[in-house]
């Protein structure tokens, strides 16, 4: 027999005993399987535990996935610090928005919807010709729209002195064609020309630095 001849026993021998060997092992694991099976089917308790239902804690479920990426289930918000807020003296309702527009833009005379929503959205559409001080942080937002009247209502905090801000309106007011007056620490400008109106309220804080509600009608 050849050198050749004996390699290629030498190899079929080896691929039968492999195969023998594989053939041997898969049936070696199926009759071990077979063999719990058939154990675990006589046993209620194993039976038991693998056919009833998963048992789920609705509290635990609901914080499954906390970091996952998903909408939320509100609008996101940036809130003010505390010291940052607008907040009533002890005792007093705080004033809402839609109360503090009908103080100073009555709807009989203006047209207004005192219905407002609230949404710091309307912070970003007062009108260009009043807008918010520089460096001033909204801690509330709110608006309406009737064919008459765009209603917008603001209030922020500025750590810049009531006078500064008061300084500001006026000159600017007037270079937009508004006749601004000031008294007991609130602006009023009027327009004649589109019968634009807004009304200013500075109010001094503690701390130092102003809380400012601006109303106007000729939002954006």
């Amino acid at each position: 027999m050849s050198r050749f001849q004996v390699f290629v026993v030498l190899g079929l021998s080896a691929a039968s005993l492999a195969g023998c060997h594989s053939g041997a092992k898969q049936k070696s694991v199926e009759a071990l399987d077979k063999e719990l099976t058939s154990a675990d089917a006589g046993d209620p308790a194993v039976k038991s535990a693998l056919e009833d239902q998963i048992m789920v804690d609705p509290q635990l479920a609901s914080k499954a996935n906390a970091h996952s990426i998903r909408p939320p289930d509100e609008p996101y918000g940036a809130p003010l610090p505390p010291s940052e807020r607008h907040s009533a003296p002890t005792g007093e309702m705080p004033t809402t928005l839609g109360q503090k527009a009908y103080a100073k833009l009555p709807p009989a005379s203006t047209g207004c919807n005192m219905a407002v929503g609230y949404s710091a959205l309307w912070a970003t559409k007062l009108p260009e010709d009043v807008p918010i001080y520089p460096q001033g942080h909204v801690s509330e937002a709110a608006g309406s729209d009737t064919p008459s009247c765009h209603l917008r209502v603001v209030s922020y905090t500025s750590s810049a002195p009531s006078q500064s801000i008061a300084d500001f309106y006026t000159t600017h007011g007037k270079q937009v064609g508004y006749a601004v007056t000031q008294s007991q620490g609130t602006l009023s400008g009027k327009r004649t020309r589109d019968n634009a109106m807004f009304s200013i309220t500075l109010t001094p804080r503690a701390n130092g630095g102003t809380d400012v509600d601006v109303v106007s009608n000729a939002g954006r």
